[in-house]
């Protein structure tokens, strides 16, 4: 269907009326007296043969200067044939920011909620054209369509998808920095499809460079927000010293900073500290130290702090009666006070001090993560008191090595009759095969004075390798073991396993078939091997990985941003998280979970032994979400396709053309009727 682009060109119709009326008032031929009567005879014989012809090229010539006027006027009401495509003008696309710090609230209502009524009246006002398009896009840490180029016959649907974003006992706004950038990309995935389309922003966040969005500004004047941006806790004179760093925005402010901490020292005990009046100027971020165990002002501390289970740390604003505006980031709880009590059993029959060294050297490297008690018991095959025998009960860890002569000959067995059942077992060089390890021994191999190099099993990738050459570590002499059933071989020797595992649910054994008290020199590879074989078998329960100058790190964990990845090891069968995000169970290791509220996790586990553990950690918001004011430069991940020429069918040129056309004809038919 023809459309007119300028309808008032149509005024020039209205030519055609003026053109009647010269015909109707254009005179006709007039009679004259002539002075002979045969020429008039003449005449009049000749004119009536001709008037039939002249009254249709009269007719003719009419009917084009009729046209002629009919295409002029058109011509300038300058009409096209448009294309079906919908009329791009009128479609929206609307993203919402759906950040941590749109969940600041004012005069009882948060950003997101406001963001949310703003985006509904709108897409309600565009869905009631008939042409009206409107795309909803919820920019979390993972953005995804609300509503995906919806017309005006799903206006109901739409409304009702806006309206469940902040209905409900919780808003549907992430704890989690947004994916402003992702969230771009999707719009511009639209703008492909429709480059008019307008792409609405609605945020609290100001842009330099708003980069052709529209940004629609959700926050209000009065929001501020008085925030603890991060902390941390460290020994100092073997005493704790909590580090705190907090910030004001949106105002100058004065707070206290408290910290409460719970089961100090022996456990029994409470303490609270304050560290008053910290004057924040606004958008500064000020670092606040409370020591423990010395008299550091303005914090007095009575009681020495060298253990906790956990710390409580929280702001309280002095000069202000009204909260903040953004209550999520007002406290932040510290755990990894306490560490975990580790217990081992030595037990040789000819003291390998390369274990006792690299056992001793744990104890010191991992004081802050484990509570490290070791017992040595060396056999004496003389000796038949029980207390000089090595225990299979109570403990978390049991190495168990065996000596040899020069002839290869057993001094005394260590080895116990049955395997323990409730702790990680190692045996190193066995004489003999315990029930239950599932092992058959053939033969020693010596090569006397000739070491054999060990290597790594083709293809294994285990953490117990990491860090270290299996070919440093020599070997003089070894046992060959000839059935395995259950382990895993990861390293070899002369052909044979050197060091074998077995990492079961119930049960976790690693076999070493040599002794390096027959092999010198030792390097540093022989105690890495013993310090990847402890942290393999007994792994921090909760840990974080990061890339710290290009290297990849993996630290205990207890204090995490939402968005980050949580790492679970557990030393039993299965492990079961609790937290405001639900409970989990998991029964694989290591897993690994995206923390997406802030608060207190709690992991908890039963050991080998039977005995109940359980390790806490705390997620906060990044510290970027507590700025409520902030203004980032430009925002990314969108570009506007450049507009192409409309579809639409013109019909200028084809007007011109009959214009020139009938302007043609009429000439000629002037021509025949006048000569």
């Amino acid at each position: 269907m023809m459309e007119l682009l300028l309808p008032l060109g149509l005024l020039g119709l209205l030519g055609i009326v003026i053109l009647i009326i010269i015909y109707i008032l254009k005179p006709n031929y007039q009679q004259k007296v002539v002075s002979s009567t045969y020429v008039w005879r003449l005449s009049l014989r000749y004119r009536r043969k001709r008037i039939p012809i002249n009254r249709l090229l009269s007719l003719l010539i009419l009917l084009c200067q009729i046209l002629v006027i009919t295409a002029c006027a058109l011509i300038l009401a300058h009409p096209v044939i448009p294309s079906e495509e919908i009329n791009r003008g009128n479609e929206r696309i609307v993203v919402i920011d759906a950040s941590a710090n749109m969940l600041a609230a004012s005069d009882g209502t948060t950003r997101f909620e406001r963001a949310v009524e703003q985006a509904r009246e709108l897409a309600s006002t565009i869905l009631m054209e008939p042409d009206g398009v409107v795309t909803v896009i919820l920019a979390s840490d993972e953005p995804d369509f609300l509503v995906r180029r919806a017309g005006n016959d799903q206006r109901t649907d739409v409304l009702e998808q806006l309206d469940s974003l902040v209905s409900g006992t919780e808003l549907q706004c992430t704890y989690a920095q947004a994916d402003v950038t992702g969230a771009m990309g999707l719009a511009e995935d639209i703008l492909e499809i429709n480059p008019e389309a307008e792409v609405l922003f609605y945020t609290g966040t100001s842009y330099i460079d708003q980069s052709g969005v529209t940004v629609v500004d959700v926050s209000q004047e009065e929001e501020w927000n008085a925030a603890i941006l991060d902390a941390d806790v460290e020994l100092v004179d073997n005493f704790y010293t909590f580090t705190v760093q907090v910030a004001s925005y949106g105002r100058n402010s004065s707070i206290s900073v408290h910290c409460d901490i719970y089961g100090a020292n022996a456990g029994n005990i409470d303490v609270s500290l304050v560290y008053p009046n910290v004057q924040c100027a606004m958008g500064e971020t000020v670092t606040v130290e409370i020591a423990t165990g010395i008299n550091a002002d303005p914090v007095n501390c009575d009681t020495p702090v060298y253990a906790y289970d956990r710390t409580r740390i929280y702001v309280e604003v002095l000069d202000s009666a009204d909260d903040d505006s953004f209550s999520y980031d007002d406290s932040i709880t510290l755990y990894g006070g306490r560490p975990t009590a580790i217990n081992i059993q030595y037990a040789s029959a000819a003291r390998n001090p390369f274990v006792s060294l690299a056992l001793s050297s744990l104890r010191n490297t991992m004081s802050l993560r484990w509570n490290i008690n070791i017992d040595e018991v060396e056999v004496d095959g003389n000796s038949t008191d029980p207390e000089d025998m090595p225990k299979t009960e109570g403990y978390d860890l049991y190495i168990y090595e065996d000596g040899f002569d020069q002839n290869g000959n057993a001094k005394t067995s260590v080895m116990p009759q049955t395997m323990p059942t409730d702790g990680i077992v190692i045996l190193i060089n066995p004489f003999s095969s315990p029930v239950g390890a599932d092992l058959v021994l053939d033969r020693i191999v010596s090569g006397g004075d000739v070491s054999f190099p060990l290597s790594a099993a083709e293809g294994q990738t285990s953490s117990i390798l990491s860090g270290l050459t299996p070919e440093n570590i020599p070997v003089r002499q070894y046992v060959r073991i000839s059935l395995y059933d259950g382990y895993e071989p990861v390293m070899y020797v002369n052909g044979d396993p050197a060091l074998l595992v077995k990492d079961d649910p119930y049960q976790k054994v690693a076999v070493l078939s040599f002794s390096v008290n027959y092999s010198l020199p030792i390097g540093a590879d022989y105690p890495m091997m013993l310090y990847n074989l402890f942290t393999y078998f007994l792994p921090s329960t909760v840990t974080k990985e990061y890339v710290e100058d290009g290297v990849t790190v993996n630290e205990v964990g207890f204090l995490f941003e939402v968005g980050e990845t949580v790492t679970l090891n557990a030393r039993g069968p299965e492990l079961s998280l609790s937290g405001p995000d639900g409970d989990a169970l998991y029964e694989e290791f290591p897993s690994t979970m995206v923390a997406t509220t802030p608060g207190i996790y709690t992991a908890s586990q039963t050991l080998l032994s039977g005995a109940q553990m359980t390790d806490s950690f705390y997620v906060k918001v990044a510290a970027s979400e507590s700025d409520l004011t902030r203004e980032e430069a430009s925002i990314d991940g969108i570009s506007f396709p450049e507009i192409e020429q409309d579809n639409d069918f013109d019909l200028l040129l084809y007007l011109a053309i009959a214009l020139a056309a009938l302007l043609f004809i009429e000439w000629l038919l002037q021509i025949k009727e006048n000569f």
